[in-house]
Formats: C-alpha cells, structure tokens, sequence
C-alpha cells in the first residue's frame, strides 16, 4: 500500500497505484480501500460529500476507481491554485 506523499500529484499517485495493481489485481473493494487510505487528508475529506456512494461501494471496476480518486485529487489541486 501507497500513501500520497505532501505535494505528490494525484496523477502521479494514481498511476504508481495503477502500476502496483497491475501485479496485484486486487478486487474492487480492496482496491477502493487502499486508494481512499492512502490518500491526502484533504483528497480524502473532498471526497466525503461529493462522492459518499464511492467511499461506501466500490465502483465496478479498477478503472471507475482510478478516475474518481483522480477527479476529486484534481479538483482539490485545483483549489490549491
């Protein structure tokens, strides 16, 4: 498991991650949990309110959750700026 490092893209998160899963294959649900935990508490706290359904089921596939993790990581680097 990853954790997103202070001023670490979330692209670049998401990628390492996608990389790592690819030896892994986690199912959806784990993979859910990994990325949500090892994000930045703010990416984190962003995404209480605006995606509540992904932080309690898990998308359908790996990729449904690499692009929410990556949308709401963009949207709060984009707050930043």
């Amino acid at each position: 498991m990853e954790f997103q490092k202070a001023g670490k893209l979330i692209k670049d998160y998401v990628s390492r991650e996608r990389t790592l899963n690819i030896v892994a294959n986690l199912p959806g649900d784990l993979l859910s949990e990994n990325l949500v935990t090892g994000l930045q508490p703010e990416v984190h706290e962003y995404m209480k309110p605006t995606n509540k359904d992904f932080l309690d089921v898990a998308p359908a596939s790996s990729e449904m959750c690499f692009e929410a993790i990556t949308s709401a990581g963009i949207e709060v680097e984009n707050e930043r700026i």
